[in-house]
Parts: C-alpha cells; sequence; structure tokens
C-alpha cells in the first residue's frame, strides 16, 4: 500500500501598518492592555461603518505579484458569515469571489506549488480560556490580515515547513510584516487527506482541516499524527472522500493528538456576498505597473545575483539570503562592484565568525555596525600576509563589537602577521625545544609536522605566517639546527 499526503495550506499574515484594516485605530495589539485599542468599528457597534485602509490593500497586491499572482482589476469585499465569540458582527469582511490576487505560484526546490489566491480580510479578536472562562480582547479584532491560499500540491511535511519558511522570507523581504510566528503575526491552517494506492486502485481519505495550532511546530506534528490516523482509519473502514464528510478537527499539544469538531463548512454555508457598505475597488493598469516597479529584489532573484556575480556557492548564497536584514549588511560590506575573492572572503567572515557571534549573544545583526572599509582594509591585509585568515576571523568580530578598524586592534594587541624570519626562528627552535617528542615524532613521520607548526602558532597567538613557520621548521629539523 503507497501513501501519499496531499497538503494544502491557508498562510495568514498580519500587516505592519499603523492603523487597523477598516477603522483608525492602532494596530498594535502584542503586550497591550486588553481593549485599549479598540473603536465602534472594530467593536462592531450599531451604526459604525468601515473604511478601508489603502496601505494593507496595496501591501497585499505587493505579496501577490511576489507570490506570482494574477490581480483582478476589478475587485471588492464580501461578508463571510459564522458565528463565534471573537466575531461580534457575526460575519468577518473578506474575500472569496473576486480576491484581489489569483492563480500564482512558488518554485521549492524545482517544484512548482499553486497558489490558489492571496486576499485581503479583519482578524478576529483574540480568545483567553481561563479557569472556564473565555475572555475578549478587541484589540486584535480589526487588524490587516492577508490570507495565502495554496493549492494541495504539497506531498510531504518536509515541503510544508519550507514553503511557510520561504513566505515568511517573502513577506519580510517585502518589509509588510515581521512575520514572527511567536508573536501569532503569522499563522497556518493546514487541509489533508491521503492519496492510498493498493492493488493497482486509488483511493482518497476523506479531507480534514486542522484548527487551533498555536505553533509552527504543532502544524507539522498535527500533520504527521494525521498522516497516521488517517492511514490506520482507512485499513479499518475503507471510508474515502465524498462532499459530505470533510471534517475540521482540533489539535491538543498536550496529548500530541487531533480531535473532531465539526463537519467542514463549505463556502456556501459561509454566504458569501457584497459587503453593502464598501464600494467595489477598482485597479488600473497604472497602478498595477506602479506596484510590479516598487517590488524589491526577492529571495531567489537574489540568490541567482550572488552566484553569478559574486561567484558564491549555491550554499553560501542561499544562508546569507535567507533574512533581509543579513543580506543588506553583507551588500554593504562588499560596496559596489566587488571583486568575486573579496566577495567570498567576506561571505566566509559573515557566515563564519560573525554569524557564530550572534548565535551565541543571541542577537540581530546590527548593519550600524558594518562598515565597508573595515572589510576591505582586512581583506588587503590578509592578501599582504600582514594578518592570517585565522587573526581575521577574530578581529572582525570584536571590530564589530567595538566599532574599531581591525587594522588598528590587530596592532594594539601585536596580532599583526610576524614575517620576519628571525623573529619566527626564535619561536620555532623554543617549540622545538619544548617538545622533544613532536620532533621524534617528525623523524619517524614528516608528515606529523603540521603539531609543530601548531605550537608556532600558538606561541605566536595566531600572528606568524604559517608558511615560514613550515619551511623554517622544516629546514631547522632537517638540518638539525637546534
Amino acid at each position: 500500500m503507497k501513501i501519499t499526503p496531499i497538503i494544502g495550506l491557508e498562510v495568514h499574515v498580519e500587516l505592519n501598518t499603523k492603523s487597523k484594516m477598516f477603522c483608525a485605530c492602532s494596530a498594535q495589539h502584542f503586550h497591550i492592555p486588553p481593549n485599549s485599542h479598540t473603536c465602534p468599528v472594530c467593536l462592531s457597534l450599531p451604526g459604525a461603518l468601515p473604511v478601508p485602509n489603502k496601505t494593507a490593500c496595496l501591501w497585499c497586491l505587493k505579496l501577490g505579484l511576489a507570490l506570482n499572482c494574477q490581480i483582478n482589476k476589478h475587485s471588492f469585499f464580501e461578508r463571510k458569515n459564522y458565528f463565534y465569540p471573537d466575531l461580534p458582527k457575526g460575519y468577518q469582511i473578506s474575500q472569496y469571489q473576486k480576491p484581489f490576487t489569483v492563480g500564482g505560484f512558488l518554485k521549492i526546490d524545482g517544484q512548482k506549488i499553486g497558489i490558489n489566491r492571496v486576499h485581503m480580510e479583519e482578524d478576529t479578536a483574540k480568545s483567553q480560556h481561563s479557569d472556564g472562562s473565555t475572555l475578549l480582547d478587541f484589540n486584535r479584532s480589526g487588524v490587516p490580515l492577508v490570507e495565502i491560499v495554496s493549492e494541495p500540491d504539497i506531498y510531504s511535511v518536509n515541503l510544508v515547513k519550507t514553503y511557510f519558511q520561504k513566505i515568511q522570507q517573502i513577506v519580510r523581504y517585502l518589509k509588510i510584516s515581521d512575520a514572527d510566528v511567536e508573536k501569532g503575526q503569522m499563522r497556518c491552517e493546514p487541509t489533508i487527506n491521503l492519496k492510498i494506492e493498493q492493488n493497482g486502485q486509488t483511493f482518497y481519505t476523506p479531507l480534514v482541516e486542522i484548527k487551533n495550532v498555536a505553533s509552527f511546530t504543532g502544524v507539522l506534528q498535527a500533520l504527521e499524527y494525521e498522516i497516521k490516523r488517517q492511514s490506520q482509519e482507512f485499513k479499518k473502514t475503507n471510508q474515502v472522500k465524498n462532499d459530505t464528510n470533510k471534517t475540521t478537527r482540533g489539535w491538543n499539544p498536550d496529548k500530541g493528538s487531533t480531535f473532531l469538531q465539526r463537519q467542514k463548512e463549505g463556502s456556501a454555508d459561509y454566504r458569501y456576498f457584497p459587503e453593502p457598505d464598501i464600494p467595489p475597488i477598482e485597479w488600473s493598469k497604472k497602478d498595477i505597473k506602479k506596484l510590479k516597479l516598487s517590488l524589491p529584489e526577492l529571495p531567489d532573484q537574489k540568490i541567482e545575483r550572488y552566484k553569478k556575480d559574486f561567484g558564491l556557492s549555491d550554499y553560501d548564497a542561499v544562508r546569507l539570503c535567507e533574512n533581509p536584514v543579513f543580506a543588506f549588511a553583507y551588500e554593504k560590506a562588499i560596496g559596489k562592484n566587488p571583486s568575486q575573492s573579496f566577495a567570498k572572503f567576506v561571505a566566509n567572515l559573515f557566515l563564519g565568525p560573525l554569524n557564530k557571534h550572534l548565535n551565541e549573544t543571541e542577537k540581530q545583526l546590527d548593519p550600524n555596525k558594518i562598515d565597508h572599509i573595515f572589510f576591505k582594509d582586512l581583506f588587503d591585509s590578509v592578501q599582504k600576509s600582514k594578518i592570517s585568515s585565522t587573526v581575521a576571523k577574530q578581529l572582525i568580530v570584536k571590530s564589530y563589537q567595538t566599532g574599531q578598524n581591525p587594522l588598528k586592534i590587530a596592532k594594539s594587541q601585536n596580532l599583526l602577521q610576524i614575517s620576519d624570519t628571525v623573529e619566527i626562528e626564535k619561536l620555532v627552535r623554543q617549540v622545538i625545544k619544548d617538545n622533544p617528542k613532536a620532533v621524534e615524532d617528525y623523524r619517524n613521520n614528516p608528515n606529523t609536522i603540521g603539531f609543530l607548526i601548531g605550537q608556532v602558532m600558538q606561541a605566536s597567538k595566531g600572528s606568524a605566517n604559517p608558511q615560514l613557520v613550515k619551511q623554517v621548521l622544516e629546514k631547522l629539523l632537517k638540518n638539525k639546527q637546534y
């Protein structure tokens, strides 16, 4: 029996606009006193009328374009009707028939994942469950929310993770949201069923939508659980997908399992109809052209440019472009029209010592601390053998921490590479004297010279020229001049 998961994702992204989607209230809601950013519109008081946030609409279009969607020149908002305590109007202002953008795609590792639509809607209030009671915080009610609906083109849980991270990366490059999952700025609701092939026949298990998953890790765990549950259920009942057995299941992180909530609603159950208080929205060719020109260089484009112009490996280019701030700082460091050798040198410093320092301190890279001159001076010094590559890695971190030119630090700490043969010979003679066993090992096997070289480099605090150290060592050991 061959089992293939068929997964579709609804990804929601809260936009970083100053005000909410249909009113002038602040859109900030994280760690804000409950119900402090509210008004008659987002509280749904009688007679309050919505006014669309133009910036939010334009950002939704930009995201759609970045995901290769087509813009609907004629669009409108609709009422999506359903009852839930966090939805005081009894409906959500959303889009269904004519969303802002449709028919896009995202390529991941050569696979094309279809994007059904990218549309605009409002977020709901936030429910907080405590001691058997439910409290409502309306600070989140009305916050601009973009929904990205994929086609069911995802066939593995690993691809779900990559797809989600790719959406997050693009959103951050567009600077329309921080897309912080822990703050609820980016959320995901997966839909899954299984394609089962056995005895020359193909079956599809009933469709399940998973709700109430508080973390992306939870999404992946819930999908893994559903794959096992649905395959076991099929073995017992042979039940297959039809129009009546679609269900919604919740996720219980404590038990690590999903549970049945209700029959899954179809579009007819939401009774969509055009929002009467908001006129239809028309986008001209001029509007669309202007938006396309405003798009920044996106991650995949930047990766290809890094490989082509800077000669970077695919791995290094991908890592540098993971975060737009990191990529911006890297380009600031290399300056305009860098040589490939310089670009690779800087890439190694960013992905090596600087990245290690950031991970250890649990801090984000600050582009203001990056100075092109510092990196150029360091590169030139390594090329001229004034500084070893090992010392260069130490210096760039100290320079980032202090804001000083790395050459100045090198001089103050006597880290400039020693290329004086007399000085190196003194160090070598001392190392030979202190390590008689290593000298004996070298006589039996010349390949062991690496240990002695290391000892000299350690004695010089990494400042000795390693090529010169090897030459002097070989000369003295060969002629027994010690």
